[in-house]
């Protein structure tokens, strides 16, 4: 139920019509259509998640109006409350609203390789049509979201005060975690050379579900839901995107030994990504391209054998075991993606066109 003064502060007319929306898994989102037909998405923020809302509207300002000056991608408008402001911070929640727009969808995944080149191509784009504006511009919203340093540290503090039982369960993958420290040299010496790894302003939730898609034609509209979006560096967004699609199974099957890469999948998602941004990437982080995955998914494994070790205070847990398995699963990905890597470092790469 929408307390009155929501719908007060956005001065919304009576009789209102609200469709509470499945999608999503951090903000409330409620389709919202006026008896003159205007349809608008009242959302509400998880403030444990952005405990600074204001920072994600002002950010989103600034993007849409660099869009706009560039004649590139049209982000749905903000519908401002009664008093001009871009959210309403009411008694238990903060609420912002945006244009609907019609005539277009989200797919939920991408199940082909050809999918996977029209994400990280707009992804890519997305960074690339920004890479005109100073990152410095677009405030964090999330400090260390990506940090592998950060979450090395965390590990090795959740490894001294882990219960002995669950490091002896989880002695194997501890192994893992220790061999492939390197990646954490990689990230510091990265993290230290700024002029030849440069901020770059990214996404970081590149996933088919946050692209619009016009119904008409199936051709992509805009990438939408910002909120992760902030400075970074150059493997964040086309690493995730290795890490989510590349493999044949999520991160949630048990299987570990299952898993597989899809060497069409990794193909499509590097030229989609570099079709925009090889323009914008250094010759370094060009040479170091396919190291990409590697930080993201090591990144990933350390964070859920830390909370494993951690007794599982932070991922939710359907079974005793699940963040163990989520490791073993990130963890055997990391081991086949050096594999794929180092296999076509040694021949000619294909070169991924779509529907080649």
């Amino acid at each position: 139920m929408i307390e009155s003064s929501v719908k007060e502060a956005f001065n919304f007319p009576e009789p209102l019509e609200m469709e509470k929306l499945s999608t999503g898994l951090i903000n409330h989102t409620y389709k919202t259509t006026f008896p003159d037909g205007q349809v608008f998405l009242l959302q509400s923020i998880n403030t444990n998640v952005f405990n600074d809302p204001d920072r994600l509207q002002q950010n989103y300002v600034k993007i849409q109006q660099h869009f706009l000056e560039e004649d590139s991608y049209k982000l749905p408008g903000i519908l401002r409350t009664r008093d001009g402001g871009l959210l309403y911070k009411g008694k238990n929640h903060v609420w912002r609203c945006f244009e609907y727009i019609k005539n277009t969808y989200s797919p939920m995944v991408s199940s082909t390789p050809e999918e996977a080149w029209l994400v990280a191509s707009c992804f890519g784009n997305f960074s690339a049509k920004l890479s005109n504006l100073d990152p410095l511009k677009i405030r964090t919203v999330l400090p260390g979201f990506h940090d592998l340093a950060l979450r090395f540290s965390q590990f090795t503090t959740a490894l001294k005060g882990a219960p002995q039982s669950r490091k002896d369960a989880a002695d194997r993958l501890i192994g893992q975690a220790l061999k492939h420290e390197y990646l954490v040299d990689f990230y510091i010496k990265v993290q230290a050379s700024p002029k030849k790894f440069p901020l770059h302003i990214l996404h970081h939730d590149c996933k088919i579900a946050n692209i619009l898609f016009r119904s008409e034609d199936n051709k992509i509209y805009s990438p939408i839901d910002l909120d992760t979006t902030q400075p970074g560096l150059f493997f964040s967004d086309i690493g995730d995107m290795v890490r989510s699609m590349v493999p044949n199974f999520p991160e949630n099957h048990a299987q570990a030994n299952e898993l597989v890469i899809r060497g069409d999948f990794y193909e499509a998602i590097r030229a989609g990504y570099l079709e925009s941004m090889h323009a914008y990437l250094s010759t370094e982080e060009m040479e170091q391209i396919d190291m990409t995955g590697k930080v993201i998914v090591y990144m990933q494994a350390l964070r859920f054998l830390t909370d494993y070790l951690n007794q599982d205070i932070y991922y939710q847990i359907s079974y005793p075991e699940q963040n163990l398995d989520r490791a073993a699963n990130q963890f055997q990905l990391l081991q086949l993606l050096i594999q794929y890597v180092e296999g076509h470092s040694r021949s000619k790469r294909h070169v991924y066109t779509p529907n080649s």
